[in-house]
């Protein structure tokens, strides 16, 4: 059998579907389903949670019941559907959620985050203003060691963006909403790659943005925590890298982008990569990063600003700090 499906959700029409892909998450799961079930909405605001246990090892599946799909719980909750099904990594994972999702849009969550309270209300709100918005984004932050940080995009105005705005990189990640239809219209192709599991955020948002000429509508508002905690996928800096490379090569070949776009997008590929080498105290390979991405880029503060952090290295950066 391939999946076992674990659901008491009956409620209908819903608005929301919300696809969480999670394995051996046991010991964060429930915190992140408790910021869900505690969002502060209207009545007529319905949404259901599909979670999608990818295989795990661990005891998600005890959990689970227990704590939401036990009537006797004090947690029962009968919008979350749980699904059982054998690993296959998390892009054919949300795919699944995506094909088991009911709700008229379907945001994207990450078992290790954090919903604050007014997420989906302040979602609905935009797309009432909105009503063409197929795609949206809330702003989020960072939490480590009980320190909060602002992301990359706390900068960006609220309004819509083209494909332009995600040439540098994924600026939301896969925590974005979109209209059902959008899947609908693309006539069979997975929403996700998955052959990629890094970086398949910025192939989906390609693929709409570009592809379909959708705009992402981004709202100023920051609704969403980011557990930064040390087992997250991004940590592992070696492996980011390479796959951020192949991510770029697949995106070249699959979309028609202008000389001086697809300069934008090698050139901040190459950053990426050289901020991550940096990270992992690799300090010839961020080099060798950083002199590619200069030869598409330029010299610039940014870029001679990262060039002076390599040369000096990040063993003496911290001792610095």
């Amino acid at each position: 059998m391939k999946f076992l499906v674990k659901s008491k959700n009956t409620i209908a029409p819903l608005f929301f579907s919300i696809v969480i892909p999670t394995y051996n998450r046991a010991n964060l799961i429930v915190a992140t389903l408790d910021s869900i079930f505690n969002q502060k909405v209207e009545a007529d605001i319905s949404f259901e949670v599909i979670l999608v246990d990818d295989g795990s090892t661990d005891n998600t599946k005890e959990i689970i019941t227990t704590t939401y799909l036990d009537e006797n719980a004090e947690k029962f909750e009968p919008r979350l559907n749980y699904f059982q099904k054998e690993n296959e990594e998390r892009s054919a994972a949300r795919n699944f959620g995506i094909s088991n999702a009911k709700g008229k849009y379907i945001l994207f969550f990450d078992s290790d985050d954090f919903m604050q309270y007014h997420h989906l209300q302040t979602l609905y709100d935009a797309i009432k203003r909105n009503p063409t918005a197929q795609l949206l984004a809330t702003k989020f932050e960072f939490e480590n060691e009980g320190k909060i940080f602002p992301s990359h995009i706390a900068h960006i105005k609220e309004g819509f963006y083209d494909y332009k705005l995600i040439l540098e990189g994924s600026y939301f990640g896969t925590l974005v909403c979109f209209d059902r239809k959008l899947i609908e219209s693309e006539k069979g192709l997975q929403p996700f790659p998955v052959e990629f599991n890094i970086c398949e955020d910025w192939i989906f948002l390609f693929r709409n943005m570009f592809a379909h000429g959708v705009p992402i509508y981004v709202i100023d508002k920051t609704t969403i925590t980011v557990n930064d905690h040390p087992n997250r996928s991004m940590a592992n800096n070696q492996k980011v890298i390479s796959v951020r490379i192949e991510a770029t090569q697949f995106l070249e070949n699959e979309l028609s982008l202008s000389d001086t776009e697809l300069k934008i997008l090698k050139g901040y590929s190459y950053q990426f990569c050289a901020v991550h080498a940096y990270i992992d105290k690799n300090r010839n390979q961020a080099f060798d990063f950083w002199k590619k991405m200069v030869s598409y880029l330029g010299y610039n503060k940014k870029t001679i600003l990262l060039g002076i952090k390599i040369l000096i290295g990040k063993n003496f950066v911290d001792k610095i700090k």
